[in-house]
């Protein structure tokens, strides 16, 4: 991507992406790319009515991630570091998790499609924690259109999240259990990302408390 380090922090909702990835730009010469969640018209209402709405919010999602990778791989901005709160690939996760069998398979074709001129990171960052923690973090930050979050939903997806990245190998992997990391108040536990970003492992590595199945 324009010579820069690419690299993609992602997991489950409310683990802690955005955080990191704003508190990795405060520290590296960077430039960033958020996922842009709030301006999905259908999200608010796929939290309500999963089965009617999802491939509406699915298929509005890959569209706008699908163009904002575009423009970030384009940019002529020369920084060492390029990093994003989100990996591609989730539109596929999130898609196969919710639609049906016949909306997934006319999204999976668009998908396919779309992803041959999106850039692959130098590096992922894949952030996990226990259910009952994201339960917890998701309720405190008090978004109005994850009052209602399923638990269930939420244990399938950190599950499909886990069985993505068992299979990931598109590029150097850091899992990171993050059940007792705050990026948003922690300088040590931003500090330990830092040096990963500039070691640039070349294989898996784990930091943290609960390894995932992937590297057990």
């Amino acid at each position: 991507m324009r010579g820069s380090y690419y690299v993609i922090v992602e997991g489950p909702i409310g683990v802690g992406k955005t955080t990191l990835v704003k508190r990795l730009a405060q520290r590296l010469p960077c430039r960033t790319a958020y996922e842009i969640f709030e301006e999905n018209p259908f999200l608010s209402d796929f939290y309500q009515d999963r089965g009617r709405f999802a491939f509406q919010t699915e298929m509005f999602f890959l569209l706008s991630r699908f163009r904002q990778q575009e423009a970030f791989a384009q940019a002529e901005l020369f920084q060492p570091y390029a990093v994003s709160d989100y990996l591609f690939q989730k539109s596929h996760l999130f898609a196969r998790h919710t639609l049906t069998e016949h909306e997934f398979a006319l999204f999976d074709e668009m998908f396919r499609i779309l992803s041959r001129t999106v850039p692959t990171p130098d590096l992922v960052i894949y952030l996990h924690a226990p259910l009952d923690t994201i339960l917890e973090r998701i309720a405190r930050r008090g978004r109005p259109y994850e009052a209602d979050m399923d638990p269930k939903y939420m244990a399938d997806l950190c599950k499909a999240y886990d069985d993505l990245f068992a299979a990931y190998d598109d590029s150097p992997l850091v899992s990171v259990d993050t059940t007792d990391l705050d990026f948003a108040t922690s300088d040590e536990a931003v500090d330990k990302m830092l040096r990963i970003l500039h070691e640039r492992p070349a294989q898996r590595v784990h930091i943290g408390g609960r390894a995932p199945t992937l590297f057990t």
